[in-house]
């Protein structure tokens, strides 16, 4: 159909997720090593280096959704609120992801209403049944029966749990069947389980492929294309950390007879964001955006930074190499 159709789901029987993980074991230790170098690679490069993997994420969770926003426009609206008017609630939501993506706010297990941030959300007298979203007392009881389901499977690993947690929220729909933003944020949470700060995720991957929703929904089927994205994920994160980390050893070299407290500052925000302006380097560095402007020239001419707008006015600049 050329409009979201909920699918029949498979069954959600614990023992029946617990015999497919054994099915689809040889996934699942892929998924996971490649997780775990994820983690590790992480604890060698700044909190900004989760914060880019992090828009990265969400841009992929936003695109299963056929909403193309690139990490770029999520990184400048978190920081300096640039939005058209048709794409603020879009990327208000991405906003929302990658905070919580990044340890902000509550977690998923902590009660769905905090978790989601609809504390003061009231829903229309005549709510439009394909879009109406459950709050107050519903979606506390949803809340409560999502952390009861996802937990009965405690004998199994993190990310068959979060998987599991993935099918059920759909299958009550928590949220709008044509949202996947949640869900998936729910899921890179609580498959992480201390391996990582989350899970990532890479654009052209999502745990909700039509062959597994347009009606062979089974346990086994879901794991597997779940397994391979948590995969694909992890190892092109790994590579996007590499990169930045080879820059950053490279900017350092580079920058070191420049003087003062701007040049480091503004290596530290060129990893932590996409692309950047002098106004959002002014800001995030506590520089004048003259002097951030100044640096940001420097870095260009020495090969560390590029502008990629060709602009004489707005201009933006992005890691070089």
């Amino acid at each position: 159909m050329p409009w979201p159709v909920a699918a029949r789901e498979g069954s959600l029987a614990p023992d029946v997720w617990q015999q497919a993980e054994r099915s689809c074991y040889r996934d699942l230790l892929s998924a996971v090593e490649a997780l775990v170098r994820f983690g590790e690679r992480l604890k060698h490069l700044p909190p900004e280096g989760a914060e880019r993997v992090a828009l990265m994420s969400v841009s992929a969770a936003l695109r299963a959704e056929g909403l193309w926003f690139g990490p770029e426009k999520i990184a400048l609206y978190r920081s300096m609120r640039l939005a058209a008017d048709s794409e603020a609630q879009v990327l208000a939501r991405a906003s929302w992801a990658v905070r919580r993506l990044t340890g902000h706010g509550a977690g998923v297990l902590d009660g769905l209403r905090d978790f989601l941030g609809r504390t003061e959300v009231a829903q229309p007298l005549d709510p439009d049944p394909d879009t109406a979203r459950p709050v107050g007392n519903e979606l506390d009881l949803l809340g409560g029966d999502f952390s009861d389901h996802t937990n009965r499977l405690s004998d199994c690993d993190a990310l068959t749990r979060a998987a599991y947690g993935f099918a059920f929220w759909r299958r009550e729909g928590i949220t709008p069947w044509d949202e996947l933003l949640e869900p998936t944020v729910a899921a890179l949470i609580l498959g992480a389980d201390g391996r990582a700060p989350f899970v990532p995720i890479s654009a052209g991957h999502s745990f909700d492929r039509h062959g597994v929703t347009s009606g062979a929904g089974s346990a086994e089927a879901r794991l597997k294309v779940f397994y391979k994205a948590v995969e694909a994920g992890a190892l092109a994160a790994l590579m996007e950390l590499d990169r930045l980390m080879v820059w950053r050893d490279r900017a350092a070299g580079a920058t070191r007879d420049l003087s003062g407290g701007t040049p480091p500052a503004l290596i530290q925000a060129l990893l932590g964001f996409p692309i950047v302006s002098a106004e959002l380097v002014a800001k995030d560095v506590g520089c004048t955006t003259m002097t951030a402007r100044r640096n940001l020239n420097i870095f260009t001419e020495r090969g560390l930074a590029r502008e990629v707008t060709g602009q004489g006015r707005y201009r933006f600049w992005a890691v070089a190499g």
